[in-house]
Parts: C-alpha cells; sequence; structure tokens
C-alpha cells in the first residue's frame, strides 16, 4: 500500500522544496530584521536612562553643594557661577544648567535652592530636565 501512495503521488520524495525553501528564508530575514530593530531600540532607550541617571546624579551633586555654602555665600551671583562638571557635560552633550537661590518672601531665615539641568537628545530635541529643589535654613547665631 505504501508503493501504491508514492506511485500516485508521481514519485515524489518527502523533504523541502524550493517553494518552502524560500519562504523559509524569507520568514527567518523578517524575523532578524525584527529582532535587530528591537536590540537598536533598547540600546538607543539605555542610552537615554543612563544620561536621565547622569543628569539626576550631576543636579543632586550641585545642590548638595550649594547647600553646604555658607548662609552669606547664597546669592545669585553665587548661582550664576555653577557649573556642571566636565564629565557630565561631555556625558550629557552640551548640558544646560539653571540654578536659582532665592530668598522666601514669607521667612527671611530660608533660601530657596533651584537646580535644572537639560540636554540635547541624539536627535538635537532637549530631553525632559531634571528639576531639584531644596531649602536651606539659617542657622541661629548668625551662621549657617
Amino acid at each position: 500500500m505504501l508503493a501504491n501512495r508514492s506511485r500516485v503521488s508521481g514519485g515524489r520524495r518527502p523533504g523541502l522544496g524550493l517553494v518552502e525553501m524560500v519562504v523559509t528564508v524569507a520568514l527567518l530575514a523578517v524575523a532578524m530584521t525584527a529582532t535587530v530593530q528591537v536590540v537598536g531600540w533598547v540600546a538607543l532607550e539605555r542610552r537615554s536612562v543612563e544620561r536621565r541617571e547622569r543628569a539626576l546624579a550631576e543636579a543632586r551633586n550641585l545642590l548638595e553643594r550649594l547647600a553646604a555654602r555658607p548662609w552669606d555665600d547664597l546669592t545669585p551671583e553665587a548661582a550664576a557661577r555653577v557649573r556642571p562638571s566636565d564629565a557630565s557635560a561631555r556625558f550629557l552633550g552640551k548640558p544646560t544648567l539653571t540654578v536659582t537661590i532665592a530668598p522666601a518672601d514669607d521667612a527671611p531665615a530660608r533660601k530657596k535652592l533651584s537646580v535644572e539641568l537639560r540636554w540635547p537628545d541624539r536627535s538635537g530635541r532637549q530631553e525632559a530636565p531634571v528639576r531639584l529643589v531644596g531649602w536651606v535654613y539659617r542657622r541661629e547665631g548668625g551662621g549657617r
């Protein structure tokens, strides 16, 4: 009976034909293209997250350095002199830093410190900024 089936089907032997092979190669090519695109997208997102983490660490360091200054040195002029570190500036690619030091109107014994850091993404557009705010209070006895 087995011999009869092979004669009826035209004597073909089981296996992959040319059409099946072409379809298989095409499906593999589509799968590989999609995989490469996903890996590229993941790499871009990872780089974006690394930049945001670096910007946050830099803003945190700047805010801490400002808060450690003596009370009388916390002025808008001092804020204008604050710069990001060279390593962070290279990593973020020309970041824009905005630092403000403002006395509180309702309480003269405190000052508001704000640090905002922006940087461009790969296409040159600005990423969402990192903003940190801190309050510094004058210590009793005229010190910080």
